[in-house]
Formats: C-alpha cells, structure tokens, sequence
C-alpha cells in the first residue's frame, strides 16, 4: 500500500503531467516560434500541438500551481511539487526515454515470456505506424539529407528547443541540438507526435480505473510505515487510508481529468459518436502528402480491428490505446 501511495505520485506528477504535458509545450512553443505556417513540417505537426498551451495555462493554474493547487488536495507530495520537478525529473527525463522500440528493450519488457503487457503491444504497433508515416512525409518534403541539414528554420527550432525549452537539463534532456539528416528529423517528429497522442491517451484516460478505488492507489497515507513485525489488522489499514473527503477529491479528480474533452479530434473517425479524424484535421494540400494520411489510416483500421478481435472474449476490455480512442493531441 505504501509502494503504491509513492507509485501514485510519481504517475499523477511525473508520468502524467511532467511527460504527458508538461514536456508537450517544448514542442509546440518552439514550433510555433521557429517554422512559418506554411513550413511542411508544422503542417505535419499542427493537428498534434495545437491545444497543448492553453490545457498546461489552465494545470499551471489548477493543477500545479505552488501556492495552491489540486494535487496538494489528495497527493502527499502535492505540497513539494517544484522540488519533485528539480530533484527527480530534471535528473531522469531524457530523449531516449522517449524512443519507444528502444525505451521497451532498456526497461526490459520487450519479451515479457508469454505474460501479457498491452500497452508495450500496443505502445509499439502505434509508434510504428506513425514512424512510417512521418517517413514518408519527410522524405516527400527533404530530396536529401543535406536539404535537412540546410533548412535553417527547422536548425532554430531544434536549437531553441535544447538551449530554452531543456535549460537546465543535463545535456539539453539528450535532445538533438541539430539536425543533420532524414532519419534523425523523422524520429524526432515521431517522438513529438507519440508522446503527445499516444502515450498521453495511454496514461490519462485509464485515470479513473486506477485512482478511482482508493486502496488499489491512494494519493496520501495518514499513518508511517508498519513498524517491521508489526501485527496488521484491517482497523489499522483503515486509519491509514485518506479520510473519506480527500478519498472524494482524488475519485473526482481521476474522473475529470480521464475525461475526454468535447473538442478531441482522433485519429480515426467515428460515425456514431461524431468523432473527426486525422484527414480532416491535417493541413497538407499535397496529394502525395494527403495519400500518406491515407496510407496510415489504413494501417490504423487494422490495428483498430485487430483489438478489438483481442477484446473479445476479455473480462475486462483494453482498448484505451486503441486508435478510434486515441486523440490528436492533449487537450485534457
């Protein structure tokens, strides 16, 4: 219990908002700053950063603010929230982290021996899909390498990404200060679009089944650690649980911010729920570009199918990473 209470902070401060938010404003600040409206790239971008500024002024406001904020409601770290950004995650965040294939091998869970870990299945079928998508965007945009490494706008918006949005962080967070070829841009773009849309739809929207039973995660303990031989009685698992009013905040909090939005955009659409898709919300006028969205849709509908089969015959369904469930971007 105590395990989980330290793991609740960590998801709800780090995961969620340092990574699945926090992080997200680099990207799209700096491309905003750096590459004009009619850059192919912030084409490709757009549907993914837009919204990103104004959900973090409103967490910068409600959710992290140091004077007063929402996690300081039902997080015991709620009230240390600056030093938890400086001493742990300006220590730990790094680019590689962000390299799915590679992030599932380093953690060690890329042949889990028959045991099931659905969101690294789904994590990769995703991240593999977008890949190549952006692949292909890229070198439709880029003849050649050298045409990288000489495009001068996209050159600052790497920079500035490093230099101002990662000052601070050992080594610029590993961010690549330049560009120098196709490959290197289209895994950084791939980077920005997954870790904004999947991996956020990944942890946030499963908010609610994990917070929402208190036991299974609670924000805040009331009591110290068992002493060791400690006799424990369910009296005294009792009085270490929040009181029911901060039990209360954490269940509503997890239900609304695991929420859907009612602007999402997803990447696949949606008839019966009147969800809009990645085709309607691209900016490219390129046939050869637009037929990339296409390529990937495709590819998604096999995925969306290929769940869904899983489902089946499952107890309890997964499906949060799904891609008719999957938004755009982070606008919750």
């Amino acid at each position: 219990m105590y395990f989980r209470c330290s793991d609740c902070q960590i998801y709800a401060i780090i995961t969620h908002f340092c990574r699945g938010h926090a992080v997200n404003e680099v990207f799209a600040v700096s491309a905003h700053r750096n590459l004009p409206s009619a850059h192919p790239i912030l084409r490709l971008l757009h549907p993914h950063i837009q919204g990103i500024v104004a959900i973090n002024s409103q967490a910068r406001i409600i959710l992290v603010n140091p004077k007063s904020n929402a996690f300081g409601l039902f997080l015991s770290a709620g009230d240390h929230l600056l030093d938890v950004f400086t001493n742990y995650y300006r220590q730990t965040f790094n680019y590689q982290k962000l390299i799915i294939p590679g992030d599932i091998k380093a953690r060690g869970v890329e042949d889990m021996g028959g045991v099931e870990y659905l969101f690294s299945d789904d994590s990769l079928a995703l991240w593999n899909a977008i890949s190549k998508y952006v692949g292909e965007v890229v070198e439709l945009t880029y003849p050649s390498d050298k045409d990288v490494a000489d495009d001068t706008e996209l050159q600052n918006w790497t920079t500035e990404m490093v230099e101002i949005g990662f000052d601070g962080f050992k080594d610029g967070a590993g961010f690549p200060k330049k560009l120098s070829d196709r490959a290197s841009l289209s895994e950084l773009v791939t980077v920005i679009i997954f870790n904004i849309s999947v991996f956020h739809a990944g942890v946030n929207f499963q908010s609610l089944t994990t917070l929402g039973y208190i036991p299974n995660c609670p924000g805040v303990l009331i009591k110290p650690p068992p002493a060791q031989g400690e006799k424990i009685t369910m009296e005294r698992i009792l009085d270490t649980l929040p009181p029911k009013q901060v039990a209360f905040v954490q269940a509503h909090l997890s239900n609304l911010l695991g929420s859907l939005s009612p602007v999402e955009k997803f990447y696949l659409p949606t008839a019966e729920t009147n969800r809009g898709g990645l085709r309607e919300e691209v900016n490219m006028v390129c046939e050869k570009q637009l037929a990339c969205v296409d390529r990937l849709t495709a590819e998604l509908r096999l995925l969306q199918e290929k769940i869904s089969e899983r489902n089946k015959d499952r107890e309890m369904i997964y499906d949060v990473m799904s891609p008719e469930n999957v938004p755009l971007t982070t606008q919750s």
